[in-house]
């Protein structure tokens, strides 16, 4: 699908807002969703980007049912909802009908606006159980279990999926359609296969065609990398909304720049300012979050995203690895923003 560099201001293509569960359900505005990405859409995470602004929606990570219906430690620290980030929704995988039901029964008490579904995710470890991508294989089990979900909880159920599981097996209008039957109140589309992981390009088209078929909003998702594309894609596709997952982690400010350059027909990049406040604050979050050593770890990995292609961030993450504790990495921070020049 071509890219269309024109934008109108106020451009039309871009609601406001969209609504998942009807007239009463969960309002989504702007209809901009951060995307569920394992091991990095913590609470602090969706935190910073609320704070950075222009999104309607953020998704957690992956949340195994069989973890949260046994109370394994790692899955209830993942259920932490900030008082900040509503609408939130949890994300929930699992193949079992009962567990699903129950972990969703146990996000919505912690919070959970929404629940999602993972019908997508491509690793082996979440597929080999029968679990996310591997439902596009079984799709009388995808209904199922959207079904027993549904019964659970009175909030809106949504579920995000691929094209299916190979090239030869793209099935997503017709899991679609049994979800929906089920009660799902919104899809996610994916525009990959599982066999083809994050690969190659999505497929928009794909998102086209089931928003033409679906009776529910559609969310678009894929290869989002900059505002105009975020516009050209809804604009083409005719989706409902767009989720952006890998571009948020380098650049935060993307949904407000989306927001902005529907509203104007530009938008501008984020200050040297804005970005060393963004990265003392994220460091900040983690570390009264999380124990010294998981908050240096996350801390070395968003710091490296954060400050991909600037000046003097090379030198700067390869010093990473012989850092130990989170004050060390804070001071050789702080030391590369004073010697930085980036703009």
């Amino acid at each position: 699908m071509p890219d269309s560099r024109a934008v109108q201001e106020g451009d039309p293509a871009f609601p406001e807002s969209f609504s998942v569960g009807g007239s009463s359900g969960v309002v989504i505005r702007p209809p901009l969703v951060l995307a569920p990405m394992a091991g990095l859409t913590d609470v602090t995470f969706r935190c910073v980007v609320r704070r950075c602004g222009g999104v309607g929606l953020v998704v957690s990570e992956l949340l195994s049912s069989e973890g949260v219906t046994r109370d394994a430690p790692r899955a209830l620290d993942n259920m932490t909802i900030a008082a900040e980030e509503h609408p939130v929704a949890l994300q929930l995988s699992g193949s079992n009908p009962e567990r699903m039901a129950e972990s969703a029964r146990r996000c919505v008490d912690l919070g959970a606006d929404l629940i999602d579904l993972n019908m997508g995710c491509p690793a082996p470890r979440v597929t080999r159980s029968g679990a996310g991508a591997a439902l596009m294989r079984n799709p009388a089990g995808a209904a199922a279990l959207a079904e027993a979900v549904v019964k659970a909880v009175e909030v809106p159920v949504t579920a995000k999926l691929r094209l299916g599981w190979s090239e030869g097996e793209k099935n997503f209008i017709e899991v679609s359609r049994l979800l929906v039957d089920s009660g799902v109140a919104a899809l996610t589309l994916h525009g990959r296969t599982r066999k083809r992981g994050y690969s190659g390009s999505a497929d928009w088209e794909a998102v086209a065609m089931l928003k033409e078929s679906a009776s529910v909003p559609v969310i678009g998702n894929g290869d989002i990398e900059e505002p105009h594309q975020a516009l050209d894609r809804m604009r083409a596709s005719g989706c409902d909304a767009i989720m952006i997952g890998r571009a948020a982690l380098k650049n935060p400010w993307i949904f407000s720049r989306i927001v902005q350059l529907a509203a104007t027909g530009s938008f501008s990049e984020p200050s040297k300012d804005e970005r060393i406040n963004l990265i003392r604050e994220h460091l900040n979050l983690l570390l009264d979050g999380l124990p010294p050593k998981p908050a240096l770890f996350r801390m070395k990995s968003f710091l490296g995203k954060y400050t991909a292609g600037l000046d003097g961030a090379v030198s700067l993450r390869r010093r990473l690895n012989d850092l130990k504790t989170p004050e060390q990495l804070t001071a050789a921070f702080e030391e590369w923003v004073s010697d930085s020049r980036y703009p």
